[in-house]
């Protein structure tokens, strides 16, 4: 157990604090400022994990605890899996020597089973074709330039003036100065990825006819037992365990751990390298704790609330001197980490964990983030709240419950337009002001 008492916070695990969702915490406080009615649904029904989540997740153990990290995540190795059956086709080739008898198959089954007879790769599936465009545009397209702002933000990093240029000069000028091609721009990869995507289907397998014709041709038997069917029924006749299954071995190998691939792996000691390179960092993060949690009743509203800073630093035995955040970003400049705030509602977060700590232990200190980029080289930067973004906060989080208060004492939940009115819609005042000329 962690110290807690001399603090007012307590050590209590991850999940229980989450799972407190009457009681309110930053998630809920930026879900009810958005509507009641997204509050509500956050409150019935919790959004799963996203992959996205959970990597913060470890990378947060990873800076903050790293014990706890290693103890809780593995890393992902394939040549412990040699040897198992992991596709239909190893299923098949296994049954197959133990006498296990099969037929009739799914589409699916067919398609792994033209996979394993098709050795000179004769053939290819629409659907992989299409999962492996589709996270190829997915890779390409993530930090694509597209936007106005896109442009003048990557001309700006590259020392371009830009004065009043036109989008297609901008666009001209990053091509020219870019010389390490560390930009593209969204619609040349667009043209790139449709004609890919136009070359790469042609002639592959996308109906079950079709799959039974290329089946026909490569002699491959399609009738009967399903993957799980066959699994169970090598299992059945496997009395030697001369078979073992990747999906077992997987639960065997890595029990209850969090598994990470080697490229996660890798990128999250880089951070962790980052972090601790960086003087100010290195120094919040030198002592204190880590996720504790603290409970408070809103003397204005009478509603119970929540938080649970990353670190509290702490000198001595109980003597805080301030609140740290870690925040895995794509941009930890100060322009680009400020963005991150007003979209994210770190301002809401920093001032109601500042007051909530004074609720709880009376004591009020400077609130920090720590910005670690996900992406080489990993950049780290360190940024004090300030008072402006405390006040600002603490308005948008006090209004946030004054709004609780009332949707729970009326069991009313609306979304935008609480009446139904209709409104009159403008453009956003970056669109409003666009040049013509571009």
């Amino acid at each position: 157990m962690k110290q807690e008492a001399n603090i007012g916070l307590l050590d209590i695990p991850n999940e229980d604090y989450h799972a407190m969702r009457e009681v309110v915490g930053h998630s809920g406080l930026v879900r009810i400022m958005r509507s009641p009615a997204h509050y509500q649904e956050y409150i019935i029904n919790p959004p799963e994990p996203t992959p996205a989540k959970a990597l913060g997740k470890a990378i947060h153990a990873a800076i903050l605890e790293p014990d706890s990290f290693r103890r809780d995540y593995v890393m992902f190795d394939e040549a412990l899996l040699e040897g198992s059956l992991q596709s239909l086709d190893d299923y098949k080739t296994a049954a197959a020597l133990l006498g296990v008898t099969f037929d009739a198959l799914n589409k699916e089954e067919l398609k792994a089973a033209i996979k394993a007879a098709d050795t000179n790769s004769a053939y290819q599936f629409r659907d992989d074709v299409q999962a492996d465009i589709a996270a190829l545009t997915h890779q390409r397209m993530a930090g694509s330039l597209n936007s106005l702002d896109d442009l003048k933000q990557a001309a700006e990093s590259l020392g371009i003036v830009i004065a009043k240029m036109k989008k297609e000069d901008l666009k001209a000028a990053i091509r020219e100065a870019d010389v390490e091609s560390r930009f593209a721009f969204r619609d040349d990869v667009q043209a790139e990825i449709a004609a890919l995507t136009q070359s790469r289907l042609t002639g592959t397998l996308q109906s079950l006819d079709e799959y039974k014709g290329a089946a026909i041709t490569l002699g491959v038997k399609f009738d009967a037992l399903n993957k799980e069917e066959l699994k169970a029924a090598i299992k059945a006749a496997d009395t030697n365990v001369k078979f073992k299954f990747r999906e077992d071995e997987i639960v065997r190998l890595y029990d209850d751990k969090n598994i990470l691939t080697p490229e996660q792996m890798q990128s999250i000691a880089a951070m962790c390298d980052m972090v601790r390179r960086h003087q100010g960092a290195a120094n919040l993060l030198s002592s204190g704790l880590a996720e504790l949690s603290g409970f408070w009743t809103d003397a204005e509203t009478g509603i119970r609330c929540k938080f649970r800073p990353d670190w509290l630093v702490v000198e001595g035995s109980d003597s805080i001197t301030g609140m740290a955040d870690v925040k895995s970003c794509l941009d930890a400049s100060a322009e680009g980490f400020s963005r991150a705030v007003a979209a994210y509602g770190y301002d809401v977060e920093a001032a109601f964990y500042q007051d909530g700590l004074k609720a709880v232990s009376g004591k009020t200190v400077p609130f920090f983030f720590v910005a670690a980029e996900k992406a080489a080289p990993f950049a780290v930067a360190v940024y004090q709240a300030s008072e402006e973004m405390i006040g600002v906060g603490r308005a948008k989080y006090r209004a946030g419950l004054q709004l609780l208060a009332w949707c729970r004492k009326n069991n009313r939940w609306p979304a935008y337009q609480p009446n139904g009115e209709i409104e009159e819609i403008n453009l956003p005042r970056w669109a409003a002001n666009f040049d013509l000329e571009d």
